[in-house]
């Protein structure tokens, strides 16, 4: 199996989590673990492969990035994933423990390293693009087609919940939605190429 095959099941299986701190690290481990089942049983199928993978990614999001080290045996009993004939000399006390450290937040993002480097260009472009997105809506879109607007994209009420306020069907909100995001587009590139 060539090596891009290989990255694309590890993305394939990391595509689950949504730990954007640890993608790249949990495509590495996948790969890594991949290379060594290969190493170990050239024959592996695809499946095996995708088993490995996911069970490296598992393992290094859920034990290794722990802030304490808790035994992999530990933390898959912990999560339920072994029988009570895997105990292997672990106490209930120990289990427990285990499950407290394992149900803590491991995704909140103030545990993890954060992207220091800020691009404040990007951000001001960002910010420059969505104001200009609101004027058009403003200069192009009707009282009523603005309101729309407003709503879902300010407020963030749902579709469904505008469809029920206008007496309309979620189909006829959705077409809507479609033309007026059609009309604002249209003018923001109207404007853009205007001299």
């Amino acid at each position: 199996m060539n090596p891009k095959f290989i990255e694309t099941l590890s993305r394939k299986s990391v595509s689950k989590y949504r730990n954007t701190s640890h993608y790249d690290d949990l495509i590495s481990e996948g790969v890594l673990a991949a290379y060594e089942e290969l190493a170990d049983n050239p024959e592996a199928t695809e499946q095996r492969l995708y088993q490995v993978i996911s069970t490296a990614q598992w393992k290094f999001l859920n034990v290794d990035c722990l802030s304490v080290t808790v035994p992999f045996e530990v933390v898959r009993l912990a999560k339920g994933l072994g029988s009570p004939d895997d105990k292997r000399g672990y106490s209930n006390e120990v289990i427990e423990w285990a499950k407290l450290i394992c149900d803590a937040p491991q995704f909140d993002s103030k545990f993890h390293d954060t992207d220091v480097d800020s691009d404040q260009a990007e951000a001001y472009e960002q910010q420059a693009l969505v104001q200009a997105i609101w004027e058009a809506a403003e200069e192009c879109l009707t009282e009523d087609e603005y309101d729309l607007f407003h709503a879902y994209f300010e407020k963030g009420v749902s579709q469904t919940s505008l469809a029920e306020d206008l007496y309309m069907s979620d189909r006829s909100v959705r077409y809507k939605f479609s033309s007026i995001r059609e009309k604002v587009r249209k003018h923001l590139l109207n404007k853009k190429w205007e001299l």
